[in-house]
């Protein structure tokens, strides 16, 4: 009965002996929560570095783009509007808060942009005003360059650039979003880039692939032809790109300004909107026209009524009385989208 005893007390000490080995053992030690083995933690940490560069990509909280960003919902224009829309080239109607596509034609593939191009220009100028390694204000001066005063002789529609001359910024956005300023979008691209307008171009088409959209190509800031040359984007992206910059009352106040005026202790220059549905279509407060012969008439509409949001968009309508024709499809493009978003 002892020897049995003898043996039981043996296997204890043994098997106690064991458990304490086992649990000592690096290999198998349990880690605490939050704990993670070299390997998991480089890839961790590689993962945050690329969410960190992502989210450089866009504004807090704003997503970035892709082909599905906009569910389509399938609906149908009435016949005579469906007729109306026979003019243009391409179009859409959005509902951005659903991130909805009510109807749209032709809205991937890129066409000439026109003047709509100057909405990535003043997307970069956001993004520097926003950014911490600057000290720029839409109160910073900017002084108009030999350069930018000849730019602004050979340009169309512009505020005549004098190099004697000096402007805030925000008065370059004002001129930039109300009369369509070529000249102004060339300068804050040059002031902006260090006087090399080129390398704000090649941010240009950095920034449309950064946001995820693919069919952006910018050759200048302003939208003008250059030779057999376009600035190009497709209607969606256009769209996205709009929602992007509706966010910013800087960029809101002036498309929603009917006229405004710069020069006022000197040679007073009234700037006079492009955009005529601001005058046409209730709630309308922006945002961007543009035209080019190869372009045709172009239109991007942004409305507001009872805090309801409709975007539209209006490409290439081509006519003889194409800003007309233009103005009048997109007007009759809004109101229907409200009625739909209404269902």
């Amino acid at each position: 009965m002892f020897r049995y005893l003898l043996y039981g007390i043996i296997i204890a000490i043994h098997l106690l002996m064991f458990i304490v080995l086992f649990m000592n053992n690096p290999v198998y030690k349990q880690r605490g929560d939050g704990e993670a083995p070299p390997a998991v933690q480089q890839s961790d940490a590689a993962g945050s570095q690329s969410q960190s560069a992502a989210e450089t990509n866009r504004a807090p909280g704003f997503p970035l783009y892709s082909d599905n960003y906009y569910r389509n919902a399938g609906l149908n224009l009435d016949q005579e509007l469906l007729r109306l829309s026979s003019q243009c080239r391409a179009a859409a109607v959005i509902d951005p808060e659903r991130k909805m596509l009510l109807w749209g034609k032709n809205v991937d593939q890129p066409y000439p942009l026109a003047s709509i191009t100057k909405l990535m220009t003043v997307l970069l100028l956001m993004d520097d005003l926003r950014a911490d390694n600057n000290n720029l204000s839409l109160d910073t001066p900017v002084k108009v360059s030999l350069s930018a005063a000849k730019v602004s002789r050979r340009l169309e529609r512009g505020v005549y650039l004098d190099s004697r001359e000096t402007f805030s910024i925000d008065e370059l956005l004002k001129s930039v979003l109300i009369r369509s300023a070529n000249d102004c979008a060339y300068l804050l691209a040059e002031f902006l880039s260090d006087g090399k307008p080129e390398d704000f171009v090649a941010r240009m088409n950095r920034r449309g692939k950064e946001l995820g959209c693919k069919n952006f190509f910018f050759i200048n800031p302003h939208g003008l032809p250059e030779g057999s040359q376009d600035n190009l984007g497709s209607v969606l992206e256009i769209a996205y790109l709009t929602e992007y910059l509706w966010r910013f009352p800087e960029v809101m106040k002036w498309t929603a300004t009917r006229r405004e005026r710069i020069r006022e202790n000197s040679k007073p220059f009234d700037l006079d909107s492009t955009n005529a549905l601001l005058r046409t279509c209730p709630g309308v407060n922006g945002m961007k026209t543009g035209m080019t012969n190869r372009a045709g008439h172009c239109i991007v509409v942004t409305c507001e009524r009872e805090q309801k949001r409709i975007m539209v968009i209006v490409m290439g309508v081509t006519a003889v009385n194409g800003a007309k024709l233009r103005n009048d499809l997109a007007q009759r493009l809004v109101e229907w989208g409200y009625k739909q978003s209404s269902l």
